[in-house]
């Protein structure tokens, strides 16, 4: 006869079920941390290396701490929506040093060309162009937080200097960087002793609706100036060419007027102005219509009170906050909008 009572089985049974549920219970934690510590933001595409990086990857690299920041809802102007403003502190890492850390395969007069998609899981995606990035004091706004307020918080991204919100975005999960399809004469113009002739005119494309406008000087001139009264004119590859004043049309303005942006501005979408030596450089629609920097970006027809010279034609780009040269365009001959 077995010496097992019902109520030492019954008690056996319980103990059992209690060692399973604690059995799951910790396998289901440890899941949950190694998921934490798994890849879930990859860096993709023209970066001289491509990384996967977990939260722990990121919380290791160098802090960078923003207070204070203002976000404002899309359309929200005025103090009757009060309530739906705050103003928040975030601590993260720099999209600037992820970057960096990455490598950026573009040198020289590649890099004014290139640009940076954000995506995350949701499907949503936003762009910035290189020159805002590392050009730009917005290059030291634009942050992949992790802690609000003190706290910890799903990855976000934060644009301090954004005046809404909108291209702030949650869970970003990848980081896609690109260059412009246009072929760079530059260099071989340079080699070459060619000297293009100056442009009498630009087309504004619209690669969207197929729309385009031709622009010429009478065109400009119906526009207020804007007076950017010290733009250092340097460059890695030209060196140092003065510091100048100059006067032209504020870019955000010009497209306004001959293209259909809607407000909010589409944030997936840039602008790219391209010369006939094919050196090109980018703008996001973020930095030029929800900016507090955007009006800085000109497209400039005098220099020093006088007329652009033969040499860098009739319109140039300038950008008054861009810490070089790198985004002027001389002789411009198409500004697309993509």
């Amino acid at each position: 006869m077995s010496s097992f009572t019902p109520h030492f089985i019954q008690d056996f049974k319980a103990r059992a079920i209690g060692y399973c549920a604690l059995f799951l219970l910790m396998s289901t934690h440890l899941s949950m941390e190694a998921a934490a510590q798994e890849a879930f933001l990859t860096v993709r595409g023209e970066v001289v290396n491509e990384l996967s990086l977990s939260m722990a990857d990121l919380q290791a690299m160098p802090p960078f701490f923003i207070r204070d920041v203002p976000v404002i809802p899309e359309r929200v102007r005025d103090r009757k929506d009060e309530e739906l403003v705050t103003q928040t502190t975030f601590r993260g890492v720099l999209l600037r040093d992820v970057l960096y850390k990455a490598g950026m395969k573009h040198k020289r007069k590649w890099e004014p060309g290139v640009l940076i998609r954000v995506l995350n899981r949701a499907g949503r995606d936003v762009v910035f162009s290189f020159g805002e990035i590392f050009y730009s004091s917005i290059g030291r706004s634009v942050l992949l937080a992790y802690e609000r307020d003190g706290k910890p918080c799903p990855l976000t991204l934060v644009v301090a200097t954004d005046i809404h919100d909108g291209r702030m975005m949650a869970d970003p999960s990848e980081i896609r960087v690109a260059r412009v399809d246009v072929e760079l004469l530059a260099y071989e113009d340079k080699a070459q002793n060619r000297v293009r002739p100056p442009s009498t005119e630009f087309t504004i494309a619209d690669q969207a609706s197929s729309k385009t406008r031709v622009v010429k000087p009478a065109d400009l001139k119906k526009f207020p100036m804007v007076h950017i009264p010290a733009a250092v004119l340097i460059g890695d590859c030209e060196g140092f060419h003065g510091i100048h004043s100059l006067d032209g049309v504020s870019l955000s303005v010009l497209l306004k007027r001959f293209l259909a942006i809607p407000d909010p501005a589409p944030y997936n979408r840039y602008v790219l102005i391209t010369s006939e030596d094919g050196y090109a450089a980018t703008f996001s629609f973020g930095e030029l219509f929800n900016s507090r920097l955007g009006d800085q970006v000109v497209i400039a027809t005098m220099k020093d009170g006088k007329p652009l010279p033969p040499s860098d034609g009739f319109a140039m780009s300038i950008v008054e906050e861009d810490s070089t040269g790198g985004r002027s365009v001389k002789r411009i001959k198409r500004i697309e909008v993509y």
